[in-house]
């Protein structure tokens, strides 16, 4: 999926008295203006946006059961599915390139994007979105102009990433930030993780500085989530049936499964090996194949249809193991019997 995409990076000597940002509706794209202030000078940013582009991640809402699921302050495994998918890799990329094409150092490349993100209006879910939580892809927060602290997090982890700098999250009751390493920052509050600091980063309004807390979350218990770039794949759905037979005679078995990848980037090399055993003599297989898939890409659903041939037993089981290159392992047990097989 490609965008249409201009950058146009101004830095003026007229003074702004507040940020500000529009949005024209063109036929095929939405021309979105922005305006801040950065380091006492003025900025101003166009993007042309493709809608079909903003129309795909709208529509991926129905999936955010699976990529936003926080437990006791824990950030998911695939939470960065959410904000680092390849589908709007081309406008990070260019937006952070022109950042740092206007930058110096990596200090002032991260301070002016950090900028832009905090110049972009606190909005809450409720009043934005008419919903108690709605939490906006990157490129949704480019289009719509506001954010809350997650939608903005997202959008400057999906900058910082594409400009290569060290950064963890950071997960706090009610709230989100970003945690950065830079060797320039001289702040004397840090978070010691695998042995470098990392400096607070807050989003939501101007004027926060790298390094300064907000009064309400410096006692807060702060939870730490790495960066984490490999897509997230879903095993679900799993159906077995297998065609009446006599007992000692091998059935013609049908396995179906669902498939998807949440991203972010597509997932390669995927194997299914499939084994039906005896529950009572583990070490005897009664079939056992290999079966490799072609290619998911990011967001896709797949329903995979295999056929084998199998001995089925009183107490037998199916084990289903899926791998692929750069994704966790995953394992399936069901437990299967020869009376229900041969549909009695």
């Amino acid at each position: 999926m490609r965008a249409r995409l201009y950058l146009i990076l101004l830095l003026a000597f007229f003074r702004l008295t507040a940020s500000a940002h529009s949005v024209v509706e063109h036929e095929w794209y939405y021309e979105v203006e922005h305006k801040w202030e950065y380091n006492k000078k003025n900025c101003a940013i166009t993007l042309n946006i493709s809608k079909s582009l903003y129309k795909y991640f709208r529509n991926e809402r129905e999936h955010l059961a699976y990529r936003y699921q926080f437990q006791d302050g824990e950030v998911p495994p695939n939470y960065f599915s959410f904000m680092l998918s390849e589908h709007d890799r081309p406008v990070m990329y260019a937006l952070a390139e022109e950042f740092s094409r206007n930058a110096f150092t990596e200090l002032d490349r991260i301070n002016l994007a950090l900028s832009f993100v905090q110049s972009l209006p606190y909005a809450h879910d409720a009043d934005s979105k008419g919903a108690d939580e709605y939490v906006r892809y990157p490129i949704e927060t480019l289009v719509d102009g506001c954010g809350d602290c997650e939608d903005k997090v997202a959008l400057l982890t999906a900058l910082l990433y594409e400009m290569e700098v060290d950064f963890i999250l950071l997960v706090l009751p009610e709230h989100m930030a970003i945690g950065v390493h830079c060797d320039e920052v001289e702040a004397e509050r840090y978070l010691l993780f695998n042995d470098k600091r990392y400096y607070y980063l807050e989003t939501t309004m101007p004027n926060w500085v790298i390094g300064q807390i907000p009064e309400d979350y410096l006692a807060s218990t702060i939870e730490v989530a790495p960066v984490d770039d490999t897509p997230s794949l879903l095993m679900k759905g799993v159906r077995f049936e297998s065609k009446p037979t006599n007992v000692n005679e091998k059935a013609d078995c049908t396995l179906q499964l669902d498939l998807h990848n949440l991203g972010p980037g597509k997932v390669t090399n995927v194997w299914l090996h499939v084994r039906i055993i005896e529950k009572e003599m583990p070490n005897r297989l009664l079939a056992e194949e290999y079966f490799s898939l072609n290619t998911l890409q990011e967001g896709e659903l797949r329903t995979e249809t295999l056929w084998l041939k199998s001995l089925i037993k009183e107490n037998c089981a199916l084990e289903v193991e899926l791998s692929g290159e750069e994704v966790s392992p995953q394992s399936y047990e069901l437990g299967l019997s020869n009376s229900r097989t041969r549909g009695n």
